[in-house]
C-alpha cells in the first residue's frame, strides 16, 4: 500500500520510501526526566505509537530509538538559566540522579497506562557522554564551534541552510525571545553543544572533557544517539511542534555538519494540545498528567481515544467536559463488542479502508470513522466483525480485548449485589430491584434485562 506522510522537511506529503527494503529506522524525542509528563506531552508518543503499529501492519521491521533527557537541557530550552534536573533536584532535596530515575519510572509506568509499545531501545542522555564528547570534538576538528567564557559554541552562520526545517532562514528573530541574550555569541542562533561547569558550586551531574569539566548542551544527545543505533542517515525522525523553532533545527544542522549526509529522510511533528485556547505547558502552570484523570475516574486509554480523534498536524483544544464524552464513546464501543463471539476471518473491505484512512497521513479521526461503520453494520456477522475490531485495534492501541474482559470481571461484592438484584426480580421486588441497579451503576457496572435474564457490564474503564 501506497503510504504518505507528511514531511516537515519538504513542507508537504510524500510517499514513504524507506532506505532499506522492509526496514524503517524511527527516532522519537524522549522526555527531560525532571517532572511528570503532562498530557500534552503524552499525545505526542501515543501518535508516534500508532505510527509504529501501523508501519508494523505493513509488514515493515521497525527499529525505534527513543533518548531519555536526564541532563542538559537547561531553562531556558536554549542555552541559559538552570540545568531541569539540577533545578528539581534542589527543590526536591534529592540529587539529579535520584530524580532522573523516578520520573524514568514515572514515564514507562505513564506508556504501559496508555498502551504505547516501549521503543526498541530507551537511551539516557548520560550512558553516552562518552560519544557525546567524540562528536563535539569531530565538529571542532571541522571548524564549526568557537569557545566562550560558558562553554563551545556552533556557528550556525557556517551552515548555508540553518533552520530549514523550521524556515528559521526566513524569519526576523530577535534575540531575548527565541534565543536567550548572550554578548559572546557570534550569531542569536548559535547554540551550546558543551558547557563549562560552574566554577562557584559543584553539579551532580558533569564530567571531565578535553575543554574542562562540564556537561553536554541538550541537542547533543539526539544527534548522537540517532546515529549510534540507526546510523549516519535514518527515515523518519518525530517529535512535537515546539521542537521546531530550538531543538530540531540545531540538532540537524550539528548531525549534518558532523557527517556531511542528510540526518533523517522524513521529518514529522504533532501539533500542541491546548487548554483553554494556550498551548498546555509546565511553564504556564496550564498542565496535567495522569493522576489528574486517576483523580476524575478517566482512564488513561480514554485519553488515548481522544487524542485518536484528532489528526495529529491539528491542535487539540482539551476540557475535562471532552474528556469525559471520549470515554463515554469508548465505553460504547465495548459495551457494543462485549458478548460477542469472535471468530477468524476478518473482513477485507473494512480493514482495507482502515488501512487506507492511515496511509493518507496517519489520518486516525477517519480511521476511527471506518471502526464505527463496520459496528453499525448489521449485515456483518459476529464472529468476522469481531475478528477486523481486534485488527484494526493492534493499531489504534485501545487494547479493546482487555476491556472486554475487564467489563465482566467483577469482585466477590459487586457478584453478591447482583446476584441479590437477580433474587429481587425473581421475587418481583421491583423497588428493591431499581435500588440494587442504581447502587450498581454508581459503582460503574450497568445492568440490562433482556429475555435471558439480567446483563451486567462495567462501564467505568
Amino acid at each position: 500500500m501506497k503510504i504518505l506522510l507528511n514531511n516537515t522537511l519538504s513542507k508537504k506529503k510524500e510517499e514513504f520510501r524507506p532506505i532499506k527494503k522492509g526496514q524503517v529506522g524511527l527516532y522519537t524525542c524522549g522526555p527531560t526526566v525532571y517532572s511528570y509528563p503532562h498530557l500534552g506531552n503524552l499525545r505526542a508518543y501515543i501518535v508516534w505509537d500508532v505510527l509504529k503499529r501501523f508501519l508494523d501492519s505493513e509488514g515493515l521491521k521497525v527499529k525505534h530509538i527513543m533518548n531519555l533527557t536526564d541532563v542538559g537541557h537547561l531553562t531556558s530550552d536554549a542555552d541559559s538559566g538552570e540545568d531541569k534536573l539540577e533545578k528539581a533536584a534542589k527543590k526536591e532535596g534529592k540529587n539529579a540522579w535520584e530524580i532522573a530515575d523516578f520520573f524514568i519510572q514515572v514515564f514507562k509506568d505513564n506508556l504501559k497506562e496508555l498502551n504505547i509499545l516501549p521503543p526498541s531501545k530507551f537511551v539516557r542522555a548520560t550512558k553516552t557522554i562518552k560519544e557525546q564528547i567524540k562528536f563535539v570534538q569531530i565538529l571542532e576538528k571541522k571548524g564549526f564551534l568557537y569557545q566562550t567564557s560558558d562553554g563551545l559554541y556552533f556557528d550556525t552562520s557556517k551552515i548555508s541552510d540553518y533552520g530549514k526545517l523550521a524556515n528559521i532562514q526566513n524569519i526576523d528573530l530577535q534575540e531575548g525571545a527565541r534565543v536567550e541574550k548572550n554578548k559572546e555569541k557570534k550569531n542569536i542562533t548559535d547554540f551550546a553543544v558543551w558547557k563549562f561547569s560552574p566554577l562557584d558550586f559543584q553539579r551532580d551531574m558533569e564530567w571531565n572533557s578535553p575543554w574542562g569539566k562540564g556537561f553536554p548542551g541538550w541537542h547533543l544527545e539526539c544527534s548522537v544517539m540517532s546515529q549510534m543505533y540507526l546510523g549516519d542517515t535514518f527515515d523518519i525522525h518525530t517529535g512535537g511542534v515546539d521542537h521546531l523553532p530550538i531543538h530540531h533545527p540545531n540538532e540537524m544542522a550539528q548531525s549534518e555538519a558532523a557527517t556531511g549526509k542528510l540526518q533523517a529522510h522524513y521529518w514529522m511533528h504533532n501539533e500542541f494540545l491546548k487548554f483553554k485556547d494556550g498551548k498546555m505547558s509546565k511553564s504556564a502552570g496550564t498542565t496535567f498528567d495522569l493522576t489528574d484523570l486517576e483523580k476524575k475516574n478517566i482512564s488513561p486509554l480514554a485519553f488515548r481515544y481522544f487524542v485518536l480523534q484528532a489528526h495529529y498536524r491539528k491542535s487539540l483544544n482539551f476540557s475535562w467536559e471532552a474528556l469525559e464524552a471520549a470515554q463515554t464513546g469508548l465505553v460504547n464501543i465495548v459495551r457494543d463488542i462485549t458478548g460477542r463471539k469472535l471468530g477468524k476471518k476478518v473482513n477485507q473491505k473494512y480493514l482495507e479502508k482502515f488501512q487506507k484512512s492511515l496511509s493518507d497521513d496517519l489520518n486516525t479521526p477517519q480511521a476511527l470513522a471506518v471502526l464505527q461503520e463496520l459496528l453499525a453494520d448489521d449485515q456483518i456477522e459476529d464472529g468476522e466483525k469481531m475478528a477486523t475490531i481486534y485488527k484494526m485495534d493492534e493499531i489504534l492501541g485501545l487494547d479493546l480485548k482487555n476491556l472486554v474482559k475487564k467489563s465482566l470481571t467483577f469482585s466477590n461484592e459487586e457478584k453478591n449485589l447482583l446476584k441479590q438484584r437477580q433474587v429481587a426480580r425473581v421475587n418481583k421486588d421491583w423497588n428493591l430491584s431499581d435500588q440494587l441497579r442504581d447502587q450498581l451503576k454508581e459503582i460503574g457496572i450497568e445492568v440490562e434485562d433482556t429475555k435471558d435474564g439480567q446483563k451486567a457490564t462495567r462501564v467505568n474503564l
